[in-house]
């Protein structure tokens, strides 16, 4: 019986040794790997039956601390996999407060319509440096002015350089482009030849088979410049005074740019706004803020030309215009230019002043936001029909959101 006792006993103290053993193994094994092998995965759900062909989705970035146990200081090693395919996603950390550090993570998503996705994380101090799909910059060779894009489309604003010539202008500029590139420092370099060899087949304004400009700004609002509506008229600042970029890629790029005051409305205003491009977007999200003398509200507007022989579309119930518009060149087919706005933003829309214009109430220091873009025949909006379609088709997916949660491996 004793020899029996002695028996069990050694072999529970096997088997409490081998757990023992194998706990420790597994111990080290874990201790050993990535904090990302042990976290957590996001999940992305796209509500609505439409395509997201590519849609920059913010994360919170306590949020991602908390979830995947990583430091503040491991952020920036940070790489985003779709978990099906292993293929990298573009990602930023980005500050939604100027100035501030960062507080969200960036991903660029691409989801079919009613799709799924879910991303997994590692930290790679070495992993490859990510491909820049926006790109912008003050132009100080240029007369001051600030260009700014993705590899769909271009913009540029005109600065105090060009005021002291006395052209006059706080209206958005478009440069149309037909394949997916940058085109900024390229046509910069081709219209200075231009000018250096009085050769004007090399400038900007001719289609050399990638775009060019033949967009004309003008006094006009352009494509999604502001103003004041007042009296039946528009009352606009001269060319921007200041330009700060907040964030320069490789997803978001995003400035910040002042106007010195002027007198509107019987009040002296002053304008900032933030600009905001994303990858792989036609529209420019602007958050424009106005300060202004008196206690009463003023309408605010932000503007599309309609330039002669333009159509201007504004859907009944829609917090939307859309413009298919007439370049300088016959040649250059046509320019499509768009508004949206969201319901909260409290927008009317309506024509006026060679306008379709969206109108925000606001009081001294009450910002708006609203999305302004181009796109052009010869590229990937052939006829206007498209463009209305891409339009309605960007509110709609405003409106419906990803849906973004946290899930266990």
């Amino acid at each position: 019986m004793a020899d029996w006792l002695s028996l069990s006993s050694r072999r529970r103290h096997r088997r409490v040794g081998l757990f023992t053993l194998c706990a420790t193994i597994v111990s080290v094994l874990l201790a050993s790997l990535p904090p990302a092998a042990l976290a957590q995965q996001l999940r992305f759900d796209n509500p609505t039956n439409v395509d997201r062909t590519e849609e920059v989705v913010e994360i919170p970035l306590d949020k991602v601390e908390r979830h995947l146990h990583f430091s503040v200081a491991q952020l920036p090693s940070l790489v985003a996999l779709d978990a099906a395919s292993k293929q990298r996603i573009p990602s930023q950390l980005y500050s939604s407060r100027p100035g501030a550090d960062p507080d969200t993570l960036l991903l660029l998503v691409k989801l079919p319509a009613k799709g799924v996705m879910n991303v997994s994380f590692n930290l790679d101090p070495a992993a490859t440096p990510q491909e820049p799909l926006v790109f912008g910059r003050a132009i100080p060779e240029r007369k001051d002015d600030f260009a700014w894009e993705n590899k769909v489309v271009a913009y540029r604003i005109y600065g105090p350089a060009l005021e002291a010539t006395g052209e006059i202008s706080s209206g958005i500029d478009v440069w149309s482009k037909r394949i997916p590139n940058f085109v900024v420092d390229s046509f910069y370099k081709q219209d200075h030849a231009a000018a250096v060899t009085h050769n004007s087949a090399l400038s900007y304004h001719n289609d050399n088979g990638v775009g060019l400009d033949s967009y004309d700004v003008g006094p006009s609002r352009g494509c999604g410049g502001t103003a004041i509506w007042a009296d039946g008229k528009l009352s606009v600042s001269k060319n921007y005074a200041t330009a700060k970029i907040l964030a320069a890629g490789p997803i978001r790029f995003e400035f910040e740019v002042s106007y010195a005051p002027w007198q509107a409305g019987g009040r002296m205003v002053i304008e900032t706004k933030r600009i905001i491009l994303d990858a792989g977007s036609h529209l420019n999200k602007i958050v424009s803020t106005y300060t202004f003398d008196g206690k009463s509200p003023l309408n605010l507007a932000a503007g599309i030309a309609i330039h002669e022989g333009g159509v201007a579309t504004l859907p009944t119930g829609k917090s939307l215009a859309a413009v298919w518009d007439t370049p300088q060149k016959p040649s250059a087919g046509r320019i499509a230019t768009g508004l949206v706005s969201m319901p909260a933003e409290h927008a009317t829309t309506t024509t006026a002043s060679n306008h379709a214009l969206m109108i925000f109430k606001r009081h001294s220091g009450e910002s708006f936001t609203y999305f302004a873009g181009s796109g052009w025949s010869k590229a990937d909006m052939p006829t206007p029909e498209d463009w209305n379609k891409y339009l309605l088709r960007f509110e709609e997916l405003q409106e419906h959101p990803v849906a973004v949660t946290w899930i266990k491996r």
